[in-house]
């Protein structure tokens, strides 16, 4: 799996907010924060945090209790200095295993362009990230996110979003050449009672919960 260490980091907003999500994906990062703005919590759990900028971005009241969940630490560490109004805590562990949180302990959780990362050949392979978010959620906290797809009767993807997402995957920077719209809110509704999902060119927002 690609590390995502501090000197990708330093060019990660460009490079993913500004130039893919609009020129390639074809879904402006807005519809993504826009997620956070009416789902965070006052305890928010937000895996994969890269830099932090959609939690900046998404204008969190001043007493959320933030929660960052990586495997590397460079998002967790980069993340956590670019929150200096929130208390923060981080958890450095993979989130394809359970999760070292307890039950019902978060009011949201976010997985932002995090699933077409993980490995797996299919978003059902990784549905042990859903599985837990279920779990750890407190009753009515919402789980929600967005994954950039190659697949599914709504995704639109484009000759040039195709050729940078063969190279990436090329690269192991993305590894969900299987991943599927459809699956993707299969596997959502195996978890949750309630699920939202829409696409954006090759991007499929979702919001969930009990």
């Amino acid at each position: 799996m690609f590390a995502y260490n501090r000197s990708f980091l330093s060019g990660y907003d460009f490079l993913v907010h500004t130039v893919n999500c609009n020129l390639f994906w074809q879904c402006p990062t807005r519809h993504v924060v826009d997620l956070y703005r009416r789902h965070a919590g006052a305890r928010h759990l937000d895996i994969g945090p890269g830099t932090g900028a959609l939690l900046r971005r998404a204008r969190l009241s001043p007493g959320t209790a933030v929660h960052l969940m990586d495997l590397n630490e460079g998002p967790l560490e980069v993340a956590r200095r670019a929150l200096p109004r929130h208390r923060v805590e981080t958890h450095r562990q993979d989130v394809l295993k359970p999760w070292d949180l307890d039950e019902a302990s978060m009011d949201s959780i976010a997985m932002s362009l995090v699933f077409h990362a993980l490995p797996g050949d299919s978003i059902g392979a990784k549905s042990t990230a859903v599985q837990e978010a279920s779990r750890v959620l407190a009753p009515g906290g919402r789980f929600f996110g967005a994954t950039i797809l190659p697949l599914g009767r709504s995704v639109r993807t484009t000759a040039r979003a195709r050729w940078l997402m063969d190279s990436y995957i090329r690269r192991g920077v993305f590894d969900n050449a299987g991943d599927d719209a459809d699956e993707l809110d299969s596997v959502l509704r195996d978890s949750f009672g309630t699920v939202r999902s829409r696409t954006r060119g090759c991007v499929a927002l979702w919001e969930a919960w009990n």
